[in-house]
């Protein structure tokens, strides 16, 4: 086999694409120098073609040596299964003997699933003889056989145990996940109600006491205010955890973990331990501190570094006070600390300790590369010693994710007991910065050297590189999707629904070499069928609807598995064109999705409508020339005129002279008419298209050149209902998509 053979087939068995065609028809092949760099990220030796051909017979070794996958994965409704299916490989001189089993189901079962006898520990033997064989091959010389048997067992959704042992064969435990055949719904969307809410960037919210940006207390105002006002859904950016030694990286889209909160959305006065606490009453009456919060308020930007100087000390204040008064005196809020403690286990440890060691090295450096040897594995020694000598410190950082998880299980709370069928809407972000806590905890399944972006597309021309790593596919699977599983708990945790961005991503990842640009990437595969399976089991474990971020170049056949995984889509009337760039008809958007007029990364309704983002990207110097700028500008009034001209088609009256020259109340209101009257099933409004703001949130393509991730809202959350921009458009969709007279999240038979 040449050398070019081999590392082809390694390249394809570790789900490397040797080809793409990118958004513009555009054909690229794959290097063999971008392949190595993959490889070896994936933990494959391949420096040379002796290394290539080596890890290739490895790789077959392992596939014929164990005699199961290291997870199984299996879909069923919610009878479950009356028996185990197995593909058992042995070697041949094995095939007459017994196979030994033995069960152990997943202890902690699903609200919707009755027990059965599958959920009891059990054990037994099967005759090899009797398995049927459905392959075979030689591997270093011994024959192996594939047969298939089948354990006599009740099965139930969860997440099971299963050891095997064969004479003369290394026994194996493998991890059996059983998973609805699709993602929960509510039953009132079940039934096609259509729904409505508004979405936010939880730090933009302006709230009459917040510290400088928006914060948990801001957004239970607005679950009530949503709430009140018939909305079913209140749609969030990520809430995840940032960097503390780093307050101003703060874009929710690159955290430093996945798993975790940011501490600053803590409301202080909502904090129990306020009240007592001393420390914090001094820091609250120092001369000049209400000053200093009153400036942060006062601006339409957040200082995020000067919210954190302000809000950190106090926080820590009111640590001290709970470690005084409650931290393992067995009072009420001492057993929900350690019940939280206990429900997040290892990661939030481990979360802790890095939090603890970041702020320790911080002036070695921001990633855990930086610092000393000894503390680059979570399982060192000087790890283990480092925690027990920084305990006090450790614990805090465990203290303010119990806080802000449980400020953050109030406005959940408030959504349910305000009848919201769905409530809380979450935003997972795609991935985790490659300096973040994320990275230090999963580095085993990091693929170093690599990180994840886009080929070129219409929106950008060179591709993207996102900077942060992906996540080893092999290696996920290995681990029987154990970090999958829990980014999607931490996710799901309080949440009615969870946008996944990036959704393609369980199907496949555009890898790009980190000292690379776009065109030297290539897609690599991910185990979809089984990604997909625990992501519907998940979304029943927690009554969690799914909604996939499908924006961008979309394979043939994706939208529709996920119709059929019942995962909604996600679509805005910006992007819904036809061929020849007209604006698809209400009719035609899907009713399995959600609908918005645009978002967080793309202009405002009135930034869109005047070109006030054409002109914001020309002054940042994002068009390569005056011809290009001049083009798009010219792009945009024809987009005003469809626009125009689609409405008056769907037979929403609205004059407007199309010259952009500003975006009028009556205009926002027939944009917001057409999407809410598309079968689509979830409706998203923004609230800077609700208060008539100009800027958007993110402009893609700058960092520190635009102020992204730092906009705030212009009205209080608590005036948001005299605002009358605001007020119009509630009554609209109030109107156009009202909801049922009792709220309904009860879970339905739609495994």
């Amino acid at each position: 086999m040449s050398r070019e053979d081999s590392l082809e087939m390694l390249a394809r068995r570790a789900g490397l694409l040797p080809e793409y065609w990118d958004a513009f028809g555009t054909h690229a092949v794959v290097s063999e120098t971008t392949k190595r760099i993959f490889l070896a990220g994936m933990g494959m030796a391949v420096a040379d073609d002796g290394e290539v051909d080596a890890s290739l017979k490895e790789m077959e070794r392992r596939a014929w040596s164990r005699m199961l996958p290291p997870c199984l994965v299996l879909r069923c409704d919610a009878d479950g299964l009356d028996r185990l299916p197995l593909a058992v490989s042995v070697p041949e001189a094995a095939r007459d003997r017994a196979l030994s089993w033995s069960w152990r189901p997943d202890p902690t079962g699903l609200v919707d699933v009755p027990a059965s006898a599958g959920d009891q520990a059990q054990a037994g033997t099967l005759s090899l003889s009797d398995g049927a064989v459905v392959g075979g091959a030689t591997v270093g010389g011994v024959g192996h056989l594939r047969l298939s048997l089948a354990v006599p067992l009740a099965v139930t959704w969860g997440y099971h145990h299963l050891a095997v042992s064969v004479d003369g064969v290394e026994p194996v435990t493998v991890t059996v996940i059983v998973a609805p055949w699709r993602c929960y719904l509510p039953a009132a969307l079940t039934r096609g109600e259509r729904m409505w809410g508004p979405t936010v960037q939880v730090y933009a919210l302006r709230g009459r006491d917040d510290w400088g940006m928006g914060d948990f207390n801001d957004l239970r105002h607005l679950v009530a205010l949503s709430a009140r006002e018939g909305a079913s859904v209140v749609g969030l950016n990520p809430l995840h955890a940032l960097f503390p030694t780093r307050p101003g990286h703060a874009s929710p889209y690159s955290p430093s973990s996945r798993l975790f909160l940011n501490p600053l959305y803590i409301h202080v006065p909502s904090v129990p331990e306020l009240a007592d606490s001393d420390h914090a009453t001094a820091i609250l009456e120092t001369p000049g501190f209400r000053e200093r919060l009153d400036a942060l308020t006062a601006t339409d930007l957040i200082d995020h570094t000067a919210v954190h100087a302000a809000k950190w000390p106090v926080l820590e204040a009111l640590y001290k006070t709970f470690r005084a008064r409650d931290l393992d005196r067995d009072t009420d809020r001492d057993r929900a600390f350690q019940a939280f403690r206990a429900a997040r286990g290892r990661p939030l440890r481990l979360f802790a300790i890095y939090q603890v060691l970041a702020e320790t090295f911080a002036d070695v450096g921001h990633s855990y590369h930086d610092w000393p040897a000894d503390y680059h594995h979570p399982d060192a020694p000087a790890v283990a010693a480092f925690a027990a000598e920084h305990a006090v410190r450790v614990t805090l950082h465990e203290y303010l994710q119990f806080e802000a998880d449980r400020q953050l299980g109030r406005c959940c709370d408030e959504a349910q007991g305000a009848g919201m069928p769905v409530g809380l809407y979450h935003d997972l972000a795609l991935g985790a910065d490659s300096t973040g806590a994320d990275a230090w905890i999963l580095q085993d399944l990091v693929v170093e050297g690599v990180a994840v972006g886009a080929p070129p597309d219409p929106l950008n021309l060179n591709g993207q590189n996102w900077g942060f790593p992906p996540l080893n596919p092999v290696g996920l699977r290995e681990r029987a999707y154990d970090a999958f599983v829990e980014v999607l708990r931490a996710s799901m945790r309080h949440a009615g629904a969870l946008r996944i961005d990036h959704v393609l991503g369980l199907m496949r990842m555009f890898w790009i070499p980190r000292e690379g640009q776009a065109q030297d990437g290539g897609y690599v595969f991910y185990p979809f069928d089984e990604m997909l399976a625990v992501l519907a089991l998940e979304s029943h474990r927690n009554r969690c609807v799914v909604v996939g971020e499908d924006l961008g170049t979309v394979p043939e056949g994706f939208r529709e598995r996920m119709n059929h995984e019942n995962i909604l889509s996600y679509r805005l009337m910006v992007f819904e064109r036809h061929m020849d760039q007209s604006l698809k008809t209400p009719g035609e958007y899907p009713a399995m999705a959600v609908v918005a007029v645009a978002t967080h990364d793309l202009p405002t309704l009135r930034g869109f409508w005047t070109g006030h983002d054409l002109q914001v990207k020309n002054d940042l110097q994002l068009f390569p020339s005056a011809e290009v700028y001049d083009r798009e500008r010219r792009a945009r009034a024809d987009d005003r005129d469809r626009i125009l001209s689609t409405l008056r088609d769907a037979g929403i009256d609205v004059t407007d002279d199309g010259s952009g020259a500003t975006l009028s109340s009556p205009l926002s209101e027939a944009i917001h008419r057409f999407i809410a009257s598309t079968p689509s099933l979830v409706l998203l409004l923004q609230l800077e298209d609700a208060l008539g703001e100009m800027d958007q949130a993110n402009v893609p393509g700058t960092v520190s050149e635009h102020p992204n991730w730092r906009r705030r809202l212009s009205v209080p959350v608590e005036a948001l209902h005299e605002h009358e921009g605001f007020r119009a458009l509630v009554h609209l969709l109030r109107e156009a998509r009202p909801r049922a007279a009792t709220g309904d999240g009860a879970a339905v038979a739609n495994g």
